[in-house]
């Protein structure tokens, strides 16, 4: 995916938020170098086998666009209960390197404790 378009995406991210593994870091610098505001910050929990239900709580209490950039199944949790999915159903299957964009609809509700939230999209490298 070409610098350019990714930099159009993100225009109002202002951070990109990581997991303490290489892969993430790695991949969180290049998202930087395309990205001239972006700030880097290392996230705790969000490892293969942290609850992603922490996660969703943390995403449900900001309004701020981010970069999260993790490692599955985290990922894969992450999504399905954003999405709605009950759990152990996989609404998205995750490829290394693949860049996703969620967007949320409603803030938290009694029902909804995440907020509602819909894919945007969804590249995966060739």
């Amino acid at each position: 995916m070409p610098a350019k378009y990714l930099h159009k995406v993100w225009k109002e991210v202002l951070v990109a938020e990581h997991g303490p593994y290489l892969r993430a870091t790695q991949t969180a610098q290049l998202l930087k170098k395309s990205g001239k505001r972006l700030a880097l910050k290392k996230l705790s929990g969000i490892l293969p086998d942290d609850n992603y239900r922490r996660t969703a709580l943390m995403l449900a209490k900001t309004t701020k666009p981010r970069f999260l950039v993790g490692h599955n199944p985290h990922l894969t949790g992450l999504v399905g209960l954003l999405l709605g999915l009950r759990a152990g159903e996989e609404g998205v299957r995750f490829r290394k390197a693949g860049i996703m964009a969620l967007e949320r609809l409603t803030l938290p509700t009694d029902g909804h404790p995440y907020g509602r939230w819909r894919l945007l999209w969804y590249v995966i490298p060739d």
